[in-house]
């Protein structure tokens, strides 16, 4: 797709800015710049200039701040939790796509929770209550994250150190929870296991393409406030616990805007691995507005880097992999036409298809990686102990005012 793109001087001029100014902006990641061949000249898209422009000109006044804080806009909360700048990706200062190579999701959860293993105890399960007994033959039918909705409030009935708001006790809940996702996803007996070898077991993926599993976990496990990371935590705020907030970010997380767009990715991938030409296909599909899930991230100009990472790790472990090599050319032929690469939920449907994984397994992965990332806000929330509560900005008739037709 073509870009209008622009001199430094030309770019500078339409934000208003020096030169200095100009270049400030790109080395905090609030501008791109391209070089030019044979060229010390940087040149700047017009498109990302008039962003910067709008997003200079909302100011600091109260109402523009309300207009656009919750739309990838002014932050409205502190945290010490994820860092998402200069198109990586940070876990309490480490990067994620690092972690992703090495770690677990329980020593990601550690390190989000700032805490040792201790709450990860073998014995450390959730009460298997007869009202958790009999939710888990009602869920046996259900899809993994239904049956995740009907077991967390079964489970937490009965748990009752779960209410308990001593730090150690809190940490010991999240555990359990953990667990009991895993659990409910596999439909295997709970378990102390880590949840990457549980998955692997319950979908027969083979030890040496485990770590694939492990890293699609680990790149799940936060994303700053996200829908359903912001739910779990206005519902802490109320002082519920870890159950319920979890209950509140898998409700969001389920929704076909967020986690639930990998069932839409899915449908793709069936769709175009059936045309028998790729390009003539996305080309009518653009043609006719019709929707292309898994490309493009507002929070990553140059492309997802969970994406990048995942399909990095799939090329080591299958280079010869027929779904990859399809994955790959169905990715290079919609950034062609629309100029957006994979994102990661392209990329984990991807890891669903290469390893033959069950269907709606993407976004299993996704919702038991992101767990952690609830909890974690979950905790923070709890220890600012303030009850997130904003303000509308009113846009109906004002008092006394003529009603208008219903």
């Amino acid at each position: 797709m073509a870009h209008e793109f622009l001199t430094s001087k030309e770019a500078a001029r339409r934000l208003g800015v020096s030169a200095a100014t100009l270049y400030a902006y790109v080395s905090r990641g609030l501008l791109r710049s391209e070089p030019l061949d044979g060229s010390r000249e940087r040149r700047y898209r017009a498109d990302d200039v008039a962003r910067l422009r709008r997003r200079r000109e909302v100011g600091r006044k109260a109402e523009s701040i309300a207009n656009h804080a919750l739309d990838f806009g002014t932050p409205v909360l502190e945290s010490a939790l994820t860092l998402i700048e200069n198109n990586r990706l940070h876990y309490r200062g480490i990067d994620a796509s690092a972690l992703a190579r090495t770690a677990s999701l329980e020593e990601v959860a550690q390190l989000l929770w700032q805490c040792h293993d201790s709450p990860f105890a073998a014995d450390n399960l959730p009460p298997l209550s007869t009202p958790l007994r009999r939710a888990w033959l009602a869920a046996a039918t259900l899809a993994p994250v239904d049956r995740c909705l009907v077991l967390l409030p079964a489970a937490a009935a009965l748990d009752h150190a779960s209410w308990v708001e001593d730090r150690t006790a809190m940490l010991e809940t999240g555990v359990r929870v953990m667990r009991l996702l895993a659990a409910a996803v596999t439909a295997q007996p709970l378990s102390p296991r880590p949840v990457h070898e549980q998955l692997a077991a319950a979908w027969r993926v083979p030890d040496a393409r485990a770590p694939l599993l492990r890293a699609a976990l680990v790149l799940s496990a936060d994303h700053e406030f996200n829908a359903s990371a912001f739910a779990a935590r206005v519902v802490a705020s109320t002082g519920a616990n870890l159950y319920g907030a979890t209950m509140a970010g898998l409700a969001a997380l389920n929704g076909p805007r967020h986690g639930g767009l990998t069932r839409r990715v899915s449908t793709l991938f069936d769709d175009l691995s059936k045309a028998s030409d790729l390009d003539a296909e996305l080309a009518r599909r653009l043609r006719d507005r019709i929707y292309i899930p898994g490309f493009g991230h507002q929070l990553y100009p140059d492309g997802d880097v969970r994406a990048a990472t995942l399909f990095a790790l799939l090329r080591e472990a299958m280079p010869r992999s027929a779904e990859l090599a399809f994955a790959e050319r169905l990715a290079a032929a919609v950034e062609r036409l629309i100029d957006r690469p994979a994102n990661v939920d392209f990329a984990t449907v991807t890891v669903e298809r290469v390893l033959g994984l069950p269907k709606d397994s993407a976004l299993a992965l996704f919702l038991l990686g992101r767990s952690v990332g609830w909890i974690a806000h979950a905790l923070e929330q709890a220890a600012h102990g303030a009850l997130i509560r904003p303000r509308a900005r009113y846009t109906g008739p004002r008092p006394g005012a003529e009603a208008g037709p219903p």
